[in-house]
């Protein structure tokens, strides 16, 4: 059963007491950082809904509802995940098709979309109908970590709750004590506040060695090098393969420049890459010129989920930071 408790004890005292008064919402957006435990608050959202043998108003994680919904496995339940860049009409198509049923084996269903921001306009627009004309006993929640990607008309529908992260000072300190580097826990740190997460970040060599290449661009970027768009296809393209590793390349880079305007401006932070001599290097850009190449590095990142090649985002990326 997932613990969130303990990762969220504010969130399930509020649920709890919301269920209780019958004032469930029939839409939500669960936003905040990776690891905050959002898809796991779905999971206990529906088992809390479900469950036949409540504890002290928690599901008790062991009845036959609660162990199917654990398993993924119940009629009533429904998840669309994606491992693909974007989520687009045809993969919500099911989800729709389920969503115009009653219940299999009651009146209530609960539909999760995880990482909505990755859907598209074409596939957001057509859940819309479902929220402005929900059947009685549906549940949608969305789970996102940059709710400003989604489409206004979503927001707007949804009651959004936002998860609270952990300090992260807090996680490092857990990652450095469970035998994590201070280097890499400080990048996983940023990355994701779930220590076990962060945990398994660190355990990959090929971790280490994307954030050497992306600090090697980031050096070449901040000398106004040329071979900063060579570097591209060289180093970042062979260390990022899948869309996971791709997208964590530009937010290794997005990290990148995030220290550099804070050490621009002598914010007291905890920077992802320490004293980092290359960062240190780009800090010394000028303000304007820092704050564009972050925010070009997010309009890479939502180009890269609307199915532009990496090579090709990143390429051109390049292209734009280097007229700093």
């Amino acid at each position: 059963m997932p613990n969130v408790e303990t990762l969220q004890p504010g969130l399930t005292r509020q649920f709890d007491r919301v269920i209780e008064a019958g004032q469930l919402s029939q839409a939500y957006i669960f936003s905040g950082p990776s690891g905050t435990g959002k898809a796991q608050f779905a999971q206990w959202l529906a088992m809390r809904l479900f469950c036949q043998d409540l504890q002290d108003g928690q599901p008790c994680g062991k009845c036959p509802e609660c162990s199917r919904i654990l398993s993924e496995n119940h009629p009533d339940v429904v998840w669309l995940r994606s491992d693909a860049k974007s989520i687009k009409v045809d993969d919500v198509r099911t989800l729709k098709q389920e969503m115009s049923k009653s219940g299999v084996e009651g009146s209530r269903r609960v539909f999760v979309i995880t990482d909505a921001e990755r859907l598209t306009p074409g596939a957001a627009n057509s859940l819309l109908k479902f929220y402005e004309e929900p059947v009685p006993g549906m549940l949608i929640i969305l789970t996102t970590a940059a709710k400003n990607q989604l489409l206004p008309t979503i927001l707007s529908r949804a009651q959004i709750i936002n998860f609270p992260a952990p300090a992260r000072d807090q996680v490092i300190a857990t990652l450095v004590s469970g035998g994590v580097n201070q280097a890499l826990a400080q990048v996983a740190a940023h990355l994701t506040v779930a220590p076990a997460a962060g945990q398994a970040l660190a355990e990959d060599p090929s971790f280490a060695a994307r954030i050497d290449k992306v600090l090697g661009l980031v050096e070449s970027l901040a000398a106004g090098d040329p071979a900063a768009f060579v570097q591209v296809q060289t180093d970042l393209v062979p260390l990022a393969k899948t869309p996971p590793e791709q997208e964590q390349t530009l937010a290794l880079l997005a990290l990148a420049y995030a220290d550099a305007l804070n050490l621009h401006y002598e914010v007291n932070t905890t920077p992802a890459f320490g004293h980092d001599a290359r960062v240190a290097r780009l800090a010394g850009r000028s303000a304007r010129t820092l704050s564009a190449g972050l925010a070009a590095v997010l309009a890479a990142q939502i180009r890269l989920r609307q199915n532009v090649t990496f090579q090709s985002a990143t390429e051109a990326l390049v292209v734009t930071l280097g007229r700093g």
